[in-house]
């Protein structure tokens, strides 16, 4: 028998699987087991925890909770109310909605209905916390499917024992100790007991976060990863270049959606203001889609599920625009292309874009937009990351083709049209401008490297806001981006009441511009100037306590020199009484000195 006859051997489903097990993957789609799958089930279902980095897309859900499953219906103890046998602990609700899906498809194929329960904890717009525990205690579930922060919460909870838990899954666990999961993992680790299996999994590793899972919940651990390679044979990942002006970005996005043959396409947009923003945009062009979606974190969690919903199960060709919440995990059906406006901050999320398609052996397209002049290193950047990317299809051009002319006057036409569109497009403009200056690959990704003016104009902003990075720049044309005009007075709110506030306080405004003329002309007439009356309010902080040093010591003086006036007073006045003794005995000599002048004459 040939090695590919034993690989293809080796991925039959078959033991330790229990024959239902088998039946229901195979009517779920799955023919045969992944190198995941046939990697780690054999590891969980016995006395292994696990490590494991494997490709995204490669079925790394099922690895899991077929495991989970297997354990469950071999064990023959009987829950206690407050006790669970299993816990999944997912880093968004997303994720959590998405495992709790499949887990229940796996269940409602079980021989024995009802005898496997479960619970989804993710609080939102769900549950609350109280009624999470009231669910648990009532319900009684085997397996618990959660996020982090309610996890804790519940298992904090009063008649919550966790004695009983057999097995631990932590999924997507380099993003499980990120950010604000980083301080909940052990505080829910240092609840449950350390006699379990526990297993991690993730399309990316980081050594720190391996070690920090090994030490602190995980006992026998092995290894798996399953391939070098970061992305799946069947994914084709590639580039496409712009010149030197972002404005032709966004055209260039726009001809790939209408010339890629896909049935749904996910736009990756760096941060949530721009995700709105384009959502509005896009609209404006003749893209060749039935319907358009977008989704970011901002939004709450009911309609942000309703969207993600949508968009699943839409049999239209359709496009999301979205952040990178829907990078990690996501197993959406019929996702064929993914196009990144923007390279990613974090170059592990690039693989979990791309993840998005090119699933379940389905043939799949993610691309890049790249400045050809500046960003062209980034294609090495990430070749020694394992990721290899070509250069993509050509844009063909034809009467359909959008050119940068027609995109910029559409656009501004747009931007002109509400005030509260500028006002999107600048905080758009200015949220990538803080996106590419905390860009990971400095090198490659500069802030000074970019055309800011050009940047702002690509996105419709019709004058340059006041930022940072212009100060002590040239500013041409005052900042417009167009012809100028009175933008004060001619750009308006098309909600009444949003003008009506404007409009009062740019009447406050202009009020206190005259006021603050009026008093400077006071003080030129005066002789006084505002460095005379107040402190410049840029002054040095070293300036400003000389100055108060200096003023004190004046004021010292002053008071001694009114003590000293007065301690000299009655000094003056004892003076003059002396004088005038002093005029007395002269008087007197002078007087006696007569006398005796007299009396001799008289002898003469």
């Amino acid at each position: 028998m040939g090695s590919s006859s034993k690989s293809e051997a080796r991925l039959k489903w078959g033991k330790p699987l229990l024959p239902w097990m088998i039946e229901a993957v195979q009517l779920l789609g799955f023919e045969k087991m992944t190198p995941v799958q046939a990697a780690t089930i054999p590891l969980l279902s016995g006395n292994k925890d696990v490590v494991c980095e494997a490709v995204t897309g490669s079925g790394k859900t099922l690895a899991f909770l077929l495991p989970v499953l297997l354990r469950l219906s071999k064990s023959d103890q009987k829950l206690a109310m407050g006790q669970m046998n299993a816990v999944i602990v997912e880093p968004t609700r997303e994720l959590a909605h998405q495992t709790h899906k499949v887990l229940t498809e796996l269940i409602e194929l079980s021989p024995v209905p009802g005898a496997v329960k479960t619970q989804l904890v993710t609080g939102g717009n769900q549950s609350s916390r109280v009624q999470d525990v009231q669910t648990f205690l009532h319900k009684r579930p085997n397996i618990l499917v959660a996020t982090p922060g309610r996890l804790l919460d519940l298992l904090k909870a009063q008649h919550v024992n966790t004695k009983a838990l057999d097995i631990l899954i932590f999924d997507e666990g380099d993003r499980l100790l990120d950010s604000d999961s980083n301080q909940t993992i052990p505080s829910i680790l240092s609840l449950l007991p350390k006699q379990k299996r526990c297993a991690l999994f993730s399309a990316t590793m980081n050594a720190d976060v391996i070690r920090d899972i090994v030490t602190m919940g995980m006992r026998n651990p092995v290894k798996v990863k399953v391939s070098a390679n970061q992305t799946p044979d069947q994914l084709e990942i590639c580039y496409h270049t712009y010149g030197t002006d972002p404005i032709e970005k966004i055209p260039l996005a726009i001809n790939l959606l209408n010339q890629t043959e896909f049935k749904k396409a996910i736009v990756y947009i760096p941060t949530c203001v721009s995700v709105t923003f384009w959502y509005q945009v896009f609209k404006l062009y003749n893209i060749n889609v039935e319907g358009m979606f977008s989704l970011h974190g901002k939004l709450l969690q009911t309609p942000r599920q309703k969207t993600l919903d949508k968009f699943a199960n839409s049999m239209e060709r359709c496009v999301l625009l979205t952040t990178d919440v829907a990078a990690r995990g996501l197993d959406i059906p019929d996702v064929d292309f993914v196009l990144q406006l923007d390279a990613p901050n974090d170059p592990n999320m690039f693989v979990h874009r791309a993840g998005r398609t090119g699933r379940a052996g389905r043939h799949g397209l993610c691309t890049v937009l790249l400045n050809a002049d500046l960003e062209l290193g980034y294609i090495d950047f990430m070749k020694v990351r394992k990721v290899n990317m070509v250069e993509g299809k050509e844009i063909e051009i034809d009467e359909t083709t959008l050119n940068s002319k027609d995109y910029l006057e559409i656009l501004q036409k747009f931007t002109k049209s509400d005030r509260a569109n500028h006002d999107l497009a600048i905080r758009s403009f200015l949220s990538l401008v803080r996106y590419y200056m905390k860009h990971s690959a400095t090198s490659i990704f500069r802030l000074d490297s970019l055309d800011l003016f050009a940047l702002a104009k690509s996105f419709g902003v019709l004058k340059m806001p006041r930022m940072p990075e212009l100060k002590n720049k040239e500013i041409p044309n005052e900042g417009w981006l167009t012809d100028a005009f009175d933008i004060d007075h001619d750009l308006k709110y098309k909600d009444s009441k949003a003008e009506a506030v404007r409009l009062q306080k740019l009447e406050e405004r202009i009020a206190k511009k005259i006021e603050n003329e009026q008093r400077k002309d006071r003080e030129s007439k005066s002789g006084k100037t505002n460095q005379d009356v107040v402190v410049n309010k840029n002054t040095a902080w070293s300036g400003k306590i000389e100055r108060k040093q200096t003023a004190q010591l004046r004021r010292e003086k002053r008071q001694l020199r009114a003590i000293f006036k007065k301690s000299k007073e009655p000094e003056v006045d004892s003076d003059d009484n002396t004088q005038q003794d002093w005029k007395e005995i002269i008087s007197e000599r002078k007087a006696k000195k007569a006398k005796v002048d007299n009396s001799m004459f008289a002898d003469l």
